[in-house]
This record gives C-alpha cells, structure tokens and sequence, in this order.
C-alpha cells in the first residue's frame, strides 16, 4: 500500500461509519510545534489510522504513529537520535457520549463545531508527549563519562540551619 499524505482534519464519526483505514505520512517541517523541539525538520511521521467502532458501538480512531528525530542530549549537548512510537485509541467527544463508559485506556478527543478533529495537531501532540523530558544519551554512548562528571560537594554550613529563620533578613538590612 502507497504512503499518502494524511488529512489534516477528520470527521471520526463518519469515518468509524465508513471503517477507514488510512496509511500515510506527515512531513516533520508541517508539524511545526514538534519540528521545534528537535534539531531537524527534515524527515517525516509514518501514520497507519483506523476508523471503526468497539463493543460499546462507540466511535474509535486507533492510531499507530513512528518517527526517528534527532534530540540534544542534556548532559553532553550533542546530538541523539530518538524513536519515537505512538499507539493509542481515541474516540471523539459528542454530545450522547457518557465519560464514565469510556473505557480507562481510551483517550477523549474534543471535536469542533463541524464534528471534525484536527488530526495533525492531535498526533503532534502526543509525539511530543512521548520525547522525554531531559533526554540524555546511556551513560556508555555519552560523549561525557561518568567519570568527568563533578557532582560537587557542600560545606558544613550548607547544612546547618539558622536558629531564627528571620537573622538571614537581618544580615540583608544591615550589611557589615
């Protein structure tokens, strides 16, 4: 099957009536929030989506998204490639829907005024939920060993504590 270009906005009601499948891409450089927050735009997400309905007859959307991007490493500021993996199951929020039904491993997606979901922004948005917060190489592929880290120790004085919290205000206001 050819990879398309996926849609930006999609109607899951209609498509779970239709049973959709769609298997495409999104270039990196239209994801900009996302394109953003690695070194390189170039590239692309691979999507496979499919539109159906579970045993309640709710309306789903099983989403299925992979991507590699280059990050920086917060401890040796280098590059590092990431895989990114996405797999959910969304089911739109209508007016009929009853949240306490869902089940717990779905998540509740908000729809427009035309029923629509901005499909690209959904999954940029949970492609960048899945890059870690302070991405760091292993400690073996590391550009800096553990051995060079300094860590640093405090002084006596660090550790003991006023007997009055308010004397640290009063060095402030007179200072000698």
């Amino acid at each position: 099957m050819q990879k398309v270009k996926m849609p930006v906005e999609l109607d899951p009601v209609k498509s779970a009536q239709k049973r959709s499948d769609y298997n495409g891409i999104y270039r990196l450089e239209d994801l900009t929030r996302l394109s953003e927050a690695v070194l390189s735009d170039s590239g692309q997400v691979d999507v496979m989506l499919k539109c159906t309905y579970d045993e309640q007859k709710l309306p789903v959307m099983l989403i299925n998204a992979v991507t590699d991007v280059d990050v920086t490493c917060e401890r040796c500021g280098q590059p590092m490639p990431l895989h990114i993996e996405l797999a959910a199951t969304f089911t739109p929020k209508t007016m009929r829907l009853e949240e306490d039904l869902v089940p717990s491993n779905y998540a509740i997606v908000e729809v427009n005024d035309y029923g629509l979901v901005d499909l690209r922004a959904l999954i940029e948005d949970e492609l960048m939920l899945e890059i870690p917060l302070v991405p760091k190489h292993e400690v073996e592929n590391c550009a800096i060993k553990e051995q060079d880290m300094v860590w640093g120790e405090l002084d006596k004085a660090a550790y003991e504590k006023p007997s009055n919290p308010f004397d640290v205000l009063k060095s402030l206001k007179n200072p000698k």
